[in-house]
């Protein structure tokens, strides 16, 4: 089980990306693997929200309904996660940590996933296999 993040799926949709070319190549890789990929309803928000903030709201659109049509798991936090997700959050000694990646973090943890498909460093600081390095 692989956890997808926000910047992963960014630099599939832009080819501008400066990743676009390994995120194609590793999601490739994942689809022909058969992997099960997870993804929270945090990192979608955040990649429709940043699609649209690059002016490509089409993309945006685009992207909202393939995720939703596709074989990716789509988690949403509930109330009980909040608490475990702020203790994340304040833990965080790097202020490039968001609140979304603290979420990542706690249901990656929770459903067991080691592996993050992402760009940032900070999963493998708090101790996840980074697919993007």
């Amino acid at each position: 089980m692989i956890f997808i993040d926000a910047d992963a799926f960014i630099a599939l949709n832009f080819t501008k990306d400066v990743h676009y070319k390994k995120a194609c190549i590793l999601m490739e890789k994942l689809e022909e693997k058969e992997d099960i990929l997870v993804t929270s309803w945090q990192v979608i928000d955040e990649v429709a929200t940043k699609l649209s903030y690059f002016g490509i709201k089409q993309q945006a659109t685009n992207f909202l309904k393939w995720i939703t049509n596709s074989d990716i798991k789509i988690v949403y936090v509930n109330e009980k996660m909040t608490s475990k997700i702020i203790k994340q959050f304040k833990e965080q000694t790097s202020k490039r940590v968001s609140l979304t990646d603290c979420t990542n973090m706690v249901i990656a943890e929770e459903m067991g996933v080691k592996q993050i498909f992402s760009f940032d460093k900070h999963y493998k600081q708090n101790g996840f296999e980074l697919l993007g390095k």
